[in-house]
């Protein structure tokens, strides 16, 4: 049964945007602990993407705290460098805007779902001027949950007054985006840019870029059937 998809709902990093080659929060974990060779730890990252502290010392003290980790003089200014370095590394794709345009322009509402730390919001979405795209922007930090937790997609759902079925999340992560929306009964699209044999979960589909969402639509009358 094909739904009407009535809001279109994106991921943030490599899907509308792309920015350090390397994951800032990996790089703070290791600033922190001293150890430049070890994983992520998957609760430093969701202490991460969870902490509503805009500022940066009080965010790292929070951050210490949290994850046993001493703050020092050096780490304070390794991070004030590191989130201006994240944000001075924001780039649109170059097809970025032009979708969303067109998807507005076609009666789609906008939103964004995003896994993200508060600091380069204002940037990428006040002085880029992303977010004059979107009705609502959702972020795990203010949500107190990251993807792919059913309830930033609630959140999501809430927000826009729209029923899970009649809602595509687009992006990049098979994990966070699109098993995470296929759970909470969301429509999905996986962006796959990197050429890589990805296979998306039944009942979504796979593009190569944000201009396969206007093909899909040109296609087949709808983004997705389920």
């Amino acid at each position: 049964m094909q739904e009407k998809i009535e809001a279109v709902l994106f991921d943030l990093w490599m899907t509308l945007v792309f920015g350090l080659s390397t994951d800032p929060i990996l790089t703070l974990q290791r600033n922190l602990t001293g150890d430049h060779d070890a994983a992520l730890d998957p609760r430093f990252l969701h202490a991460c993407l969870t902490t509503n502290i805009g500022r940066p010392g009080r965010f790292l003290d929070r951050i210490g705290r949290t994850s046993g980790y001493t703050v020092t003089p050096e780490t304070r200014e390794s991070f004030r460098a590191l989130i201006k370095a994240e944000r001075s590394a924001v780039t649109l794709y170059p097809e970025t805007l032009a979708v969303l345009s067109e998807l507005k322009r076609r009666g789609y509402r906008l939103g964004v779902i995003s896994n993200l730390w508060p600091f380069p919001v204002k940037h990428i979405f006040e002085r880029m001027g992303l977010g004059a795209h979107f009705e609502h922007l959702i972020y795990s930090f203010a949500e107190g949950h990251r993807k792919p937790s059913a309830e930033i997609f609630a959140s999501a759902s809430r927000s826009f007054g729209v029923a899970p079925a009649n809602c595509l999340m687009v992006g990049d992560s098979i994990e966070s985006d699109i098993k995470g929306a296929l759970a909470y009964g969301m429509n999905a699209a996986l962006v796959n840019r990197t050429g890589k044999a990805l296979v998306p979960p039944a009942d979504s589909f796979s593009i190569t870029s944000l201009s396969g969402l206007i093909t899909r639509l040109d296609e087949g009358g709808g983004l997705c059937s389920r």
